[in-house]
């Protein structure tokens, strides 16, 4: 089956793979890999595993609930942040989907249209005022995917988990 857009082929990855492993060797930086720095080859979707801990970075542990951390001081807090992957059961630390945008809509109507990064990542800083309840949908490629109920959270990765939680079919997925 081909690889969907943003992802690498098992063929492809094992090449990736090897190339890295070749240019670590020869003494490559991780920019000079073509990978940002904090991040390893995985044999997941993207290809690319976030390894640089909490190091701060917008690149920085994807799939995991970013204001766990970020309202105990590490770093700014957010109005809204998460990851958008293929797949409902991804998991923690692998890279998701880049350039996907996440069009957040609050209970005034106000919209708030992020883009996800290479890592799968979006956010808002608290400088975005939100009028919870909150609703969200994906776009990618022309397509949607719209969240079914709206939430009184910001902090998407809280239900957005592999398995997911409190009624989320698993991760945040393009269509």
């Amino acid at each position: 089956m081909p690889a969907r857009s943003g992802q690498l082929s098992p063929a492809s990855r094992r090449i990736a793979t090897l190339f890295l492993t070749l240019a670590a060797a020869c003494g490559l930086t991780l920019a000079a890999q073509g990978l940002p720095a904090g991040a390893a080859v995985s044999t997941g979707p993207s290809g690319m595993k976030w390894v640089g801990g909490n190091r701060g970075s917008q690149n920085m542990n994807p799939g995991m609930s970013c204001n766990a951390c970020h309202s105990q001081g590490e770093g700014p807090r957010f109005a809204v942040a998460g990851t958008v992957y293929t797949k409902l059961d991804e998991k923690n630390l692998e890279f998701g989907v880049a350039g996907a945008v996440v069009l957040v809509t609050d209970a005034k109507g106000q919209a708030v249209k992020l883009t996800t990064n290479k890592a799968g990542n979006f956010f808002a800083g608290r400088n975005i005022t939100l009028a919870f309840p909150i609703t969200a949908k994906v776009l990618f490629n022309g397509k949607e995917r719209a969240m079914l109920s709206p939430q009184s959270t910001g902090d998407c990765l809280m239900c957005h988990q592999a398995k997911g939680l409190a009624g989320a079919p698993g991760r945040i997925i393009i269509p």
